[in-house]
């Protein structure tokens, strides 16, 4: 009688409770799941340097969790009976709650610049691993429940739904809780928000259960006639392949895109969630009830996306800010579009759902292996980008394929592969060719290029990290011991290293780049220099010759900067340097008020911070002068403009912060401070609260 009485339906009264509970845990759970993401990875951002890869390593965890979390409701619906389903879950519901609050351990902040992909893993492990895994596994496991409790609905509804809550997670981020909550408000707030989804949860598993002890649900979900499944015409090894490739090349293009964002602005939740939040939409408008991927519209929209992707690589960095969040999240936007609607043309019946979930959270998991593991050891340059946006149309034009089109579409279809093949291959083998040397670790990309070889006067080698020159030296052994670029004598620091009137110096300097400041050196000079990428030491030691040349004493600490001067008494520097870039930005870790105090803790009263401030699109001078103006300090600026006839001085942005009077009116300095008047907004950054829409540049307001 029960099998009847399910296939006949359920009561309008029941029905409705069952829609009303699963819609809301679904999507509460997904905005928990989602915004746990942006939310962590901000606060352990600046224990691990500011890197792009910090988010990169994060979205692998995120990954492989919700893989354990997916395969947990896949084996608990295939092995275990609708009650032990309910208590088993029930149980690491309230499990999890033992792990609150998920604010990490400042124990694991780490001790030196080494590969930190491990340690970051386990401390999300360790912090947010368990609600974490919860939360993963909700999704999958109440969709399962709802196709057993109202057999004659439609679960995919249910997966947009919770794409849905996970987009509204991510966009609320950064536009209401990172500018008005502080990190450990954060944190609070999202611990009582799991703890009303394990009252939720929990309610709905008891609901669960009493509908199976009451014989009101199916034992295995009813396959609905009314849908047409492409899927059943396929093998189970190409449903499998492309179950498997269509989410893993999607997962690829999304830490590609963010790679390229974040090199060339900073490492923000911002530039993380954007993409992320593209990428989302296409999974919400595939799986809604509503039909929105029509191959009409979306694969000739994804076929432009992809040739700006393209334009948009060989153009790099000579694009504004603007063009290249548009370009790259438009073009990820359609080509998640296309896969993901593909995807859900080769869904199959709510009876494969779990099997179907844990398929495209595996091939999620394995476009985050790739990116995140892979890449950095097999790939000198970020050719993952290449690689999947490339895989991605030839996918699409594989389930084109085994449709059986019409020969012109094959044609046309091959014609396009090849053409997009070849530019990309076009731009790797350029990209490749114009280094001379190329480095890749956690920290990003280093390379080597030897400019204008051919005239000796002026060949140069340049040190170049992202699409940024971070220094260069000439090659000529009589103007190898010249300073050049950003640290020409007339620029900020190399006024204040000329002219700061005192013997014996001591001298703190964050960021090595090539060592280009150790050239202002002299015998009875110390230098202190904070590095935390060991490849950058290796470079500046091996490629260039200001470290080796040098007449004063130096000592180089291989760690991030805030972490090294943290556990170090006070240096009493007469002057300390800030100098640390990620691409073209300042890590914004190094720019808070603690930040600050620390860098005053290690100056003498006298001593003067000089900081580094050029930057395409961040104007940190309302920053600078709220922190200067906060504790006490004078805030002066030195501007350096470049020149036609002098390609050795780059355009750059010297900040002076000092208490030192006599220092700022010595005539060359004072000559040289920008009298321009000080923005009259003022910003503070702290460990726990920074907002970068506040410093965007006006042409770069987003």
């Amino acid at each position: 009688m029960a099998t009847d009485f399910n296939l006949l339906g359920q009561k309008p009264s029941q029905d409705l409770i069952c829609r009303g509970l699963f819609a809301i845990s679904v999507f509460w759970g997904a905005y928990l799941l989602f915004q746990i993401e942006p939310l962590i990875g901000k606060f352990i951002l600046p224990w691990f340097g500011g890197s792009p890869a910090v988010w990169t390593t994060c979205m692998l965890f995120f990954q492989i969790l919700l893989l354990g979390g997916y395969a947990y409701a896949h084996l608990s619906l295939n092995k275990l009976k609708p009650k032990q389903q309910s208590w088993l879950h029930i149980g690491l519901l309230l499990l999890a709650l033992s792990a609150l609050p998920i604010t990490p351990s400042a124990d694991w902040k780490p001790v030196d610049g080494a590969q930190p992909t491990w340690a970051i893993l386990v401390l999300l492990l360790r912090s947010v691993g368990l609600p974490f895994f919860v939360l993963a596994a909700t999704s999958p496991l109440l969709q399962a429940w709802f196709a057993r409790a109202c057999p004659t609905r439609s679960p995919y509804p249910l997966y947009a739904l919770s794409n849905l809550g996970s987009l509204l997670a991510l966009l609320s981020y950064p536009f209401v809780f990172e500018p008005y909550f502080k990190l450990g408000q954060q944190t609070l707030g999202w611990s009582l928000g799991f703890g009303l989804f394990v009252l939720l949860c929990g309610s709905l598993g008891l609901y669960f259960k009493h509908l199976a002890q009451n014989h009101a649900i199916s034992e295995t979900p009813i396959s609905l006639d009314n849908e047409v499944r492409l899927v059943e015409n396929l093998s189970p090894m190409t449903r499998w392949l492309f179950w498997l490739g269509l989410p893993a090349i999607t997962s690829t293009l999304l830490l590609a895109v963010t790679n390229q964002l974040c090199q060339d602005v900073a490492s923000v939740p911002f530039l993380w969630i954007l993409p992320l939040a593209f990428y989302l939409i296409s999974f919400v408008l595939c799986f809604a009830e509503f039909k929105w991927y029509r191959r009409s519209i979306f694969i000739p929209a994804a076929l432009l996306g992809g040739l700006g992707l393209v334009i948009a690589l060989y153009q790099g960095s000579r694009i504004g800010l603007e063009w290249q969040i548009s370009i790259y999240s438009l073009g990820l936007f359609f080509c998640c579009m296309i896969c993901h609607g593909e995807l859900f043309r080769l869904r199959p019946q709510p009876s494969q759902l779990t099997a179907y979930y844990l398929a495209i959270s595996v091939g999620g998991a394995m476009g985050g292996l790739f990116v995140a593991l892979l890449s950095p050891l097999i790939f000198p340059l970020y050719f993952e980008f290449h690689i999947g946006l490339f895989v991605c149309f030839a996918l699409v034009f594989a389930v084109l394929v085994v449709e059986k089109p019409k020969p012109l579409i094959v044609s046309l279809g091959s014609v396009i592969l090849l053409l997009l093949g070849g530019h990309l291959m076009a731009h790797a083998h350029e990209a490749s060719a114009a280094q001379s040397m190329v480095s890749r670790n956690f920290y990003g990309v280093l390379r080597l290029v030897d400019r204008d070889i051919e005239q000796p006067d002026q060949a140069r080698r340049v040190l170049r990290h992202g699409a940024i020159d971070h220094g260069f030296q000439f090659l000529a052994a009589d103007k190898q011991h010249k300073p050049t670029a950003y640290y020409r004598p007339e620029t900020g620091v190399g006024l204040a290293l000329q002219h700061f009137p005192k013997p014996q110096r001591r001298i703190g300097i964050v960021g090595l780049g090539v060592g280009t400041l150790l050239s202002y050196g002299k015998a009875d000079d110390y230098f202190r220099i904070y590095d935390i990428n060991p490849t950058v030491v290796e470079l500046a030691e091996n490629q260039f010759s200001f470290i080796k040349n040098t007449p004063a004493q130096h000592d180089i600490v291989i760690a991030d900067a805030r972490l090294a001067l943290d556990r170090e008494p006070s240096q009493q520097f007469d002057i300390l340097v800030l100098d640390a870039f990620s691409g073209d930005a300042i890590p914004m870790h190094l720019l808070t008020v603690e930040a600050m105090q620390q860098y005053f803790r290690h100056l003498q009263p006298d001593g003067v911070l000089v900081i580094h401030i050029a930057n395409r699109h961040l104007d940190l001078r309302p920053l600078l002068h709220g922190l200067a103006q906060r504790e006490n300090y004078q805030f002066k600026v030195v501007h350096t403009p470049s020149r036609e006839d002098d390609f050795g001085l780059y355009k750059t942005d010297w900040a002076y912060l000092t208490r030192n009077q006599a220092f700022l009116q010595h005539p060359v300095i004072s000559q040289a401070l920008d009298n321009t008047e000080l923005p009259n907004k003022t910003v503070i950054w702290t460990d726990d609260f920074s907002n970068l829409f506040s410093l965007l540049k006006t042409k770069n307001k987003i």
